[in-house]
């Protein structure tokens, strides 16, 4: 989205309406918001992958409490609908439609169903990973406010339902207020994201950088363990030469096994969402002659597993003092069996270690 935080300013108010400045958080699931963010959004026949989205209505919730929420959430009514962006890996606006939903109510999004969908389908986008933005249909601009208090959940799901990854689902505040507001549209379409509020804070300017870890699982084995990096971020890549965002094609990280032996490598995140092989990294298929896992059970085949630590200075973030600008959202999908049909995957957050100095 190619989303230039100088002219919004959202830190700052962000950090006086939560009365903090630039402490580290976590990523929020579970609380709601005026629009929902899923990172991560597949369906891809040929292997049996699909995506499943739950979104809730609430009626309404206490002022000031939640603030992805303006003021208290908003009066539902069976003639509201939600409005859903699909996005691709470089944030190119791909497909969007409605559906009609009520106060309380709970909506099940297919997103194989969207695409195969006879009366509308979307043939094209078959086997395209991507991101979705949901949002109130009468909120399609940045004048007006989103009547909905929504919450999200999300799966991924591998054959038959053999496997359910969660995928989180990061609440939004689709405000009229510019300095709050989190979706920013242009003819009626998002083109600025950024879960400031509920995302993985992202380092504020170009002496800070933000740490995280994510697990890796690695197995040739009857395991045949897999496992791929999700990371979001609010832009694609810049160049880092005066374009207001950060270059992120060569990015350093350190790769631990599980004998605490790190291994310096680098990797290219220069799309708004990246999925990455893990064993496309360097230092993550260990040598069995060097450190490969031995404390295994007697006869049991070497494995390879660990983690990846990321060191990501973002020197597009241009706010003052310690106020970050701009968030993200990072997870390990961790697999294991011989097949998209028969896999199993589990999902597991990154592991969030502030925002440091970038030495």
């Amino acid at each position: 989205m190619l989303a230039n935080f100088k002219k919004i300013g959202v830190a700052a108010a962000v950090a006086t309406a939560i009365g903090a400045s630039g402490a580290a958080q976590a990523i929020t699931l579970g609380e709601p918001g005026g629009a929902l963010l899923v990172p991560y959004v597949i369906y891809d026949s040929a292997n049996a992958v699909n995506t499943m989205v739950g979104v809730t209505v609430g009626d309404s919730v206490p002022t000031g409490q939640f603030t992805t929420v303006q003021g208290e959430g908003s009066a539902c009514s069976s003639s509201n609908q939600l409005h859903w962006y699909f996005f691709s890996v470089k944030s190119v606006h791909l497909a969007d439609g409605a559906v009609t939903i009520s106060c309380n109510d709970f909506s099940r999004f297919d997103w194989g169903y969207v695409v195969t969908n006879p009366s509308r389908p979307f043939p094209s986008l078959d086997g395209v990973p991507g991101y979705l933005v949901l949002s109130s249909n009468s909120a399609r601009s940045d004048d007006e406010v989103s009547e909905f208090t929504l919450y999200g959940s999300a799966y991924l799901i591998q054959g038959d339902w053999a496997s359910e990854a969660y995928i989180p689902v990061l609440p939004l505040r689709d405000s009229t207020e510019s300095a709050y507001d989190e979706v920013k549209y242009k003819g009626g379409i998002p083109y600025q994201v950024n879960p400031v509020q509920a995302g993985m804070p992202l380092a504020y300017n170009e002496e800070k950088a933000a740490r995280f870890s994510l697990r890796y699982f690695l197995d040739d084995s009857a395991l045949n363990g897999s496992t791929r990096f999700v990371l979001w971020f609010p832009d694609n890549s810049g160049d880092g030469h005066g374009d207001g965002t950060i270059s992120r094609s060569d990015i350093g990280i350190d790769v631990y096994d599980a004998d605490e032996v790190a291994v310096s490598s680098t990797i290219s995140l220069v799309d708004e969402l990246n999925v990455i092989d893990a064993s496309s990294i360097d230092g993550t298929i260990n040598d069995p002659t060097g450190h490969a896992i031995t404390d295994m059970a007697s006869g049991q085949p070497a494995i390879d597993t660990g983690f990846v630590l990321f060191h990501l200075a973002d020197t597009s973030n241009t706010t003052e003092g310690d106020a970050y600008s701009r968030a993200g959202v990072a997870f390990s999908l961790i697999g294991l069996g011989s097949s998209s049909n028969s896999a199993q995957v589990q999902t597991d957050l990154a592991h969030e270690r502030g925002v440091v100095n970038d030495y």
